[in-house]
Formats: C-alpha cells, sequence, structure tokens
C-alpha cells in the first residue's frame, strides 16, 4: 500500500506527541567546588505527567551537614531576594532562609526575571532525612509556609549518588495538564545558613558564606506537558490542514 509521505510524517509527529510527556529536561551543575562539589558537579533530572514533577537529584559527592535548596518561580511574582528570610526554625528552612541567627546571615539576590515564590529543600540525612515544599515569605522563625512533603528518596544516607522526589504544579500554583512553566535556580546551603557557590540550573556571582551576598546571573525554566488529548487534538488538526491541502 502506497501511504502518502506526509500522511508518514503527521504519524510520527503524532508518536512524537505521545514521547514528549515522558521527556526528562537534565540541568547541570555550574562546576563549582566550594562544599566538595556534590552540587557544583552534579545534575538535576525533571520530568513530569501533566498533574506530578519528578525529580532526580544526582549527587557528585557527599552532601553532609548540607541542604540542596531549589528555589522556584511559579504562578506569580515573588522576591528579589533573601535578605528578608529569618526563619531558622528548623534546619530546612535555616537553609532556605541562609539565615542561621543573628550575625549569621548570607544573602542571595535574584536576577531580573527570577523572582521565586516557593522553595524545594532536601537534606537526605544528617538526622533530617526530609524534603520538603515552603512557600517563601520574609519573617523570623516558622514563617515560611509549609507546603508539603516531596518524597524523597532514598533517606538515611547522604552520599553521592541519585535522590528522587516529587511534588504536584498545582502545589505551587499551577494548573495540571495546562503545559504552563516555572522558573528554577538550585544551590547548595549548610544546615545552619552557610551558602556555597555550588549551583544547579544556573549561574551566581560574589562571596559564599556568613556575612556575604552573592547574586544569582542565571536561571532555568521548566515546561510542563499538556494534556496528551490536547496533544492528539492539535496533531489531528494538523492531520486535517495536511489531507485537505493534498486534496487541492
Amino acid at each position: 500500500m502506497n501511504i502518502p509521505k506526509t500522511y508518514l510524517t503527521v504519524g510520527a509527529m503524532l508518536v512524537s506527541f505521545g514521547i514528549s510527556s515522558l521527556a526528562a529536561t537534565t540541568y547541570n551543575g555550574n562546576g563549582n567546588t566550594s562544599f566538595g562539589g556534590p552540587i557544583g558537579n552534579g545534575s538535576l533530572v525533571l520530568s513530569d505527567n501533566g498533574t506530578t514533577v519528578s525529580g532526580t537529584l544526582n549527587m557528585a559527592g557527599a552532601i553532609t551537614g548540607n541542604a540542596f535548596v531549589l528555589y522556584l518561580q511559579a504562578a506569580g511574582v515573588g522576591f528579589s531576594s533573601t535578605a528578608g528570610f529569618n526563619d531558622n526554625g528548623d534546619q530546612l528552612r535555616t537553609a532556605i532562609s541562609q539565615y542561621g541567627g543573628a550575625g549569621s546571615q548570607s544573602i542571595l539576590d535574584f536576577s531580573s526575571g527570577f523572582a521565586p515564590n516557593y522553595a524545594i529543600a532536601i537534606d537526605p540525612g544528617n538526622g533530617v532525612n526530609f524534603g520538603g515544599l515552603w512557600q517563601l515569605a520574609n519573617g523570623g522563625a516558622n514563617s515560611l509556609p509549609f507546603v508539603t512533603g516531596v518524597n524523597l528518596s532514598p533517606t538515611g544516607t547522604e552520599g553521592a549518588g541519585a535522590y528522587t522526589f516529587s511534588f504536584d504544579l498545582s502545589s505551587i500554583g499551577l494548573t495540571p495538564g495546562a503545559g504552563q512553566s516555572f522558573e528554577l535556580f538550585g544551590m547548595e546551603v549548610s544546615e545552619t545558613g552557610y551558602s556555597s557557590a555550588e549551583a544547579i540550573g544556573g549561574s551566581l556571582t560574589g562571596s559564599f558564606g556568613y556575612g556575604n551576598t552573592q547574586t544569582e546571573t542565571s536561571f532555568s525554566t521548566y515546561t510542563a506537558v499538556p494534556e496528551p488529548s490536547t496533544l492528539a487534538l492539535a496533531a489531528g488538526g494538523l492531520a486535517v490542514m495536511v489531507g485537505l491541502r493534498r486534496r487541492k
């Protein structure tokens, strides 16, 4: 049977639409080794099914005594700096705020176009053994509103390897299946708020540690997949258009 080449092309597009829902995006570290390189030489892989985002943090070394913080901007505008975050209510809030108490503060300024309003913080060991999602807010101890846990696995270890987590798009104010995007920037921070220069999904400049200010100079974007029905409808419409054009 002789099938027109144009229809084969549309068929291939339909297949590619189906596969796209399984595609993953990889964000590499910035190569910095100020804390030994677990994040700077690591990578973050994100994928989603239209409803839930799944992440894999590939750490190139032990993250002992430190946390990975992933700042997110979704569904609105957040903050231009961590300077007002003074939440040291627990280790992960401390890492997000980069604030260990009076006289023990690191500051991160965000670049134009990136104003995060959420943060994920994970610490798989050192007695923390947890990962969670918080909404960002200025204020003191326990001022960052806790949203949800992110199903961190494994826990009880901080060595090199792959650590998985997940969260629903709705938990950061996005509509499942709508193909919406969020911006991200990740970095390593100690459980006492002492910042590093190790980052994933972007870069930063300035001096790290207490009493210093760093500036995030680039960030990344992740776009969730739309509903399969939406993709099929779009591809089906394209097939009809191609068929009509061939008849002319």
